[in-house]
Parts: structure tokens; C-alpha cells; sequence
């Protein structure tokens, strides 16, 4: 009887084992893709240059508002504020979800995350769903956003 009730207990005692571990197993962020993700959190707290900060020098933004291609973070912020204004969008946000699919090597990072902007356009609110397909460097001063491009589903 003591051999069952002590085989008993071990399996107990694995089983919550394995569930703890299972719970604490989640990976941590990829270093080589977290400058996206802070780009995106800076954005929603409306703090630009916290955003500007997460990237490269020289950058290829591809968005839906013209001119559709950007070669630097000042340049599409600019154009994103003038289309907000005229466009009447206010609002924004933008739910990130994990990312997708990712390529990472010691220099280059690559991502594709699904997203949920929300805004409201001239008052209505209005939701939409695309991928951010993003890329990231391995710079002096740390990992950079090198790219991006929005593609609305």
C-alpha cells in the first residue's frame, strides 16, 4: 500500500511540477524585435520622440496614406499628423499581437505581427485589421527599427 500511495504523491508532485514550469516557460521578448513593439507603445502614449528613439538612421516606411513610402521616421510622422488632420482622425491606437512568424539572426531581426488599429474617423469609431511586416538592425547603441510596411486585410 506504502509503494501505491507514494507513487501516488510523486505523480502528483510531477504533475505540478511540469504545470509550474509550464507557466513560467513563456519566452521573453526578442531583444532583436522589442524596438518594434516600443515604437508601437510610444505611438499610443502620444510621446513621438520616444518613438522616433527606436530607430535606425535610415529607414523604409511603407503605409496606406500618401506618398506611401517614407525614408525616414520624421518624414511619415509629419504626413501621418497632416492626414490625421485632414482625414478628421482622432483617437488612434493601435493592439499589437505577437508576432507571427520571425527571422533572427546576431545583425538582423524580421517580423510579421497582426494588428488592430481603432480610431474614430470624423467622430465614428472604426476598427482595422492588418500585418505590420517589420525589420530591425543591430546597431552600436543596440537594436533599431531598420523598416516597416502596413498592409490593411
Amino acid at each position: 500500500m506504502k509503494p501505491l500511495f507514494y507513487a501516488v504523491v510523486l505523480c502528483g508532485a510531477l504533475a505540478a511540477s511540469v504545470q509550474a514550469a509550464s507557466v513560467q516557460a513563456a519566452p521573453a521578448p526578442d531583444p532583436a524585435l522589442a524596438p518594434f513593439a516600443q515604437f508601437i507603445d510610444a505611438m499610443n502614449a502620444g510621446k513621438t520622440a520616444q518613438a522616433a528613439a527606436t530607430y535606425a538612421p535610415s529607414v523604409t516606411i511603407i503605409d496606406e496614406f500618401g506618398p506611401h513610402i517614407w525614408n525616414s521616421f520624421a518624414g511619415w510622422a509629419g504626413d501621418l499628423g497632416t492626414s490625421f488632420k485632414t482625414d478628421g482622425v482622432t483617437d488612434f491606437h493601435i493592439a499589437l499581437s505577437p508576432v507571427s512568424f520571425k527571422n533572427v539572426d546576431a545583425k538582423a531581426g524580421y517580423g510579421v505581427a497582426p494588428a488592430t488599429l481603432t480610431f474614430k474617423l470624423k467622430g465614428k469609431p472604426t476598427t482595422e485589421k492588418g500585418l505590420f511586416t517589420f525589420t530591425t538592425a543591430k546597431e552600436a547603441n543596440g537594436w533599431r527599427v531598420t523598416g516597416w510596411a502596413w498592409s490593411t486585410l
